[in-house]
């Protein structure tokens, strides 16, 4: 099996990114502007057009306009739905005006939104391959030797540089940083998820219910123009197993793992589950972090979750990952002749706010997801004074002026995630303000019972 030789010492430098995902789209983009050749491989067979929910901060819809994919995006919350949070028997604990609990400069979508528009947007240069994989990586001094595995054999070729974009559960990860074990951090919780084939009960376009009880909740979007979208998370010894040996389970038998943890909820839950069965493809999971002390070894560099995971409680993963991947080619462009120079550069900008999402996270994580009654209750204190409508609004107005530019953390645009180093704030301290993460309100009180 011959070698193709990279083409950067007679044409642009060549760059392979590994996976078709938004960090992976945004980061070809970002190269192809930069003047390097890309490729992209992605190892499902055809692009994915679902997905479930997302939000997607300021910060990510200003990286989204600067790829040329912004246009495309709208919000899939109309501002009169209602987010519902109810208990295990069914009983209505609060109701809060979607207009009242979001960021109105962030987007509610879908996935498959980003994902289809920075398709969309994607420079006509770039080569995309599908059903292929890279088997091996060899990393030498300043190229990547890589085995790539396609629907028509193997090839060895050579890159100047190897992006792995390909998830929680990266192969790259895996083949030049080493195994999972030494950087994946488990919640011991338990995430499905699925589209559901109608909503169930008298539900209309925009509500969003909220079941919930001591270690285990569920978030049902009756989203705009699309399939209802739910996903579960729950601990996992509630399957009498910890976090990998409890997803393994799942994975067999979602809906039968479902009706263990979930068969005891009265109100919408039953109809929900056999909406889960009915569906059919559910995709099941643990609860993780990613951990890295760095994201790059000599000319490969990890983007998106496969380098920073912070988990969904985040709220910050999509934006994340296309603010890293759009201005990847920005720093590397800065330094033409010394890439690694570039990588060091990109990856000191953005490793603050990658470490304070994934300390969000964890601070928000038993919010999201109450690990005991005392939690549960604080939680439903928190969603009933957001419920009565003053106070919701005052809550919304102070929590928007300290996102806002100026604001206590705040980030605007051109800050908080991917700022200029020097300005991001060490993760782990107890004034982190979530703005200074996401520039969003995933952490404010009226939307605690959101993603």
């Amino acid at each position: 099996m011959g070698i193709v030789e990279r083409t950067g010492r007679d044409g642009p430098p060549r760059a392979l990114v590994v996976g078709a995902g938004v960090a992976g789209l945004a980061a070809a983009a970002s190269l192809d502007r930069a003047g390097w050749s890309v490729d992209v491989c992605e190892r499902a067979p055809a692009r994915r057009t679902g997905g479930y929910f997302v939000r997607l901060a300021p910060e990510g819809l200003a990286a989204a306009g600067r790829l040329g994919a912004s246009g495309a995006l709208r919000t899939r919350l109309p501002a009169d739905g209602i987010i519902t949070g109810v208990d295990g028997r069914g009983r209505t604990v609060s109701r809060v005006e979607a207009s009242l609990a979001d960021d109105p400069r962030a987007l509610a979508l879908v996935r498959g939104d980003l994902e289809a528009a920075l398709w969309a947007a994607r420079p006509d240069d770039v080569t995309v391959r599908f059903a292929t994989a890279p088997r091996r990586l060899d990393p030498r001094r300043d190229t990547v030797d890589v085995v790539l595995d396609g629907p028509d054999g193997s090839t060895r070729e050579r890159f100047d540089l190897v992006v792995g974009a390909d998830g929680v559960r990266s192969a790259v990860r895996g083949m030049v940083f080493g195994p999972d074990e030494h950087f994946r951090h488990e919640f011991d919780q338990v995430v499905i998820s699925a589209v559901l084939p109608r909503l169930p009960g008298e539900l209309r376009e925009g509500d969003y219910v909220v079941p919930a009880e001591v270690g285990r909740t569920a978030h049902l979007m009756a989203v705009a123009e699309h399939d209802p979208v739910v996903f579960f998370t729950f601990r996992a010894d509630l399957l009498g197993a910890d976090g990998a040996d409890a997803a393994s389970r799942a994975a067999r038998d979602p809906v039968g793992a479902l009706r263990r943890v979930y068969g005891d909820f009265a109100g919408l839950m039953p109809e929900i589950l056999d909406g889960v069965e009915e569906a059919g493809t559910t995709h099941v999971d643990t609860v993780a972090q990613i951990r890295l002390g760095s994201w790059r070894r000599g000319r490969v560099v990890l983007v998106g979750d496969a380098a920073w995971c912070p988990t969904l409680y985040s709220g910050q993963g999509s934006a994340l990952a296309l603010v890293g991947g759009e201005t990847l080619g920005t720093h590397l462009a800065a330094h033409p002749d010394d890439p690694e120079a570039g990588l060091a550069e990109w990856e000191q900008a953005h490793r603050p706010a990658a470490l304070a999402a994934g300390s969000a996270a964890r601070r928000s994580r038993h919010f999201f997801l109450p690990g005991n009654r005392l939690v549960a209750a604080v939680r439903r204190g928190a969603l009933r004074v957001a419920s009565w409508p003053p106070a919701g609004r005052v809550l919304h107005a102070l929590a928007s002026r300290a996102a806002a530019p100026g604001g206590p953390g705040g980030a605007g645009a051109d800050a908080g995630i991917g700022a200029p180093v020097g300005r991001g704030r060490a993760p782990d301290r107890g004034d982190v303000h979530p703005g200074a993460t996401s520039g969003t309100r995933a952490m404010g009180p009226p939307a605690l019972g959101r993603p």
